[in-house]
């Protein structure tokens, strides 16, 4: 029994509490219906629909992407949060992942160790300039605290708050039209899947719906429940990032059975352009698997 209320403990240590209170206590009881896991059609967003807030099946044929090469790829990983050590440690080991599939431009922004930046907006900002403008493929990765806001990041002084806009902004100016891939890890991530994210060339990947908690990890865990799923979905051979994210769902789900909480409902937006993008290495990955 002392096991199981600490490991939920600590699995609830993924958020924090949204500027106008609406995130208190409430939000973390267990729900008394039984929910099942929504299939991946209704996550994924037509990017021909013009209904900002529509959820639809993606296109039956999606336009498919050729695998880029691993050195074409850029990637900048951001831990925004110092409040447990599982936000660091997923960077730190995506980029691992990443650097062994061949991946040779990685930038880590961390919060509670040293990186390649901090997790500053100025940090952000000083790692993508870093890795250049040359063409390729994108990759931002950001796992923390966050409320529907958007990303807190605890490095920042003043507004510590990285909003869709923001990172819209972002994106646009380092990466442009080139194939970008941004996933967000923390609580109402689904924020980030709001109109002026969705781009053509853009895959979204949200731990969580918004209105919805990302749960964090039982003691001793390395990573918080999305992270460790995502990145388990990538490991066991995903060749590509709707194959990751599709994988991910039960085994989030899973977790989140176990705890008796609330569905986060992770969430996902292909764009027309990348509805099949590979990940990195993903070909020469499979073929060391076999």
């Amino acid at each position: 029994m002392f096991f199981t209320a600490a490991a939920l403990l600590s699995s609830l240590s993924a958020c924090v509490t949204s500027q106008d209170g609406r995130q208190g206590g409430s939000a973390w009881r267990a729900p008394t219906e039984s929910r099942q896991l929504a299939s991946l059609e209704s996550l994924v967003v037509d990017p021909r629909s013009s209904r900002h807030d529509s959820r639809t099946a993606a296109p039956a044929n999606p336009v498919s992407t050729t695998e880029l090469e691993p050195g074409q790829w850029k990637a900048v990983l951001v831990s925004g949060s110092r409040a447990i050590p599982a936000h660091d440690a997923a960077v730190l080991d995506l980029g691992h992942r990443l650097r062994t599939r061949g991946v040779v431009h990685v930038a880590t922004a961390l919060t509670g160790s040293a990186g390649d930046f901090d997790a500053s907006r100025a940090g952000i900002h000083r790692a993508l300039s870093w890795l250049g403008h040359e063409q390729g493929a994108c990759l931002f990765f950001a796992t923390g605290h966050g409320n529907v806001a958007g990303l807190r990041l605890d490095a920042d002084r003043g507004n510590r708050t990285l909003t869709p806009g923001e990172l819209d902004r972002l994106l646009d100016k380092h990466c442009g039209d080139r194939p970008t891939v941004a996933i967000i890890s923390d609580c109402d991530a689904g924020v980030f899947l709001d109109s002026r994210m969705r781009q053509p060339n853009r895959v979204l990947i949200a731990a969580s719906a918004k209105g919805r908690n990302s749960y964090g990890a039982k003691m001793g865990e390395r990573h918080v429940n999305f992270d460790r799923c995502l990145m388990g979905a990538i490991d066991a051979g995903a060749a590509t990032w709707r194959e990751a994210f599709e994988r991910a769902l039960p085994c989030v789900r899973e977790r989140e059975v176990w705890l008796g909480v609330r569905a986060s409902e992770p969430q996902a937006y292909f764009g027309a352009a990348v509805a099949n993008l590979a990940i990195p290495g993903a070909t020469r990955f499979t073929a060391q698997m076999r």
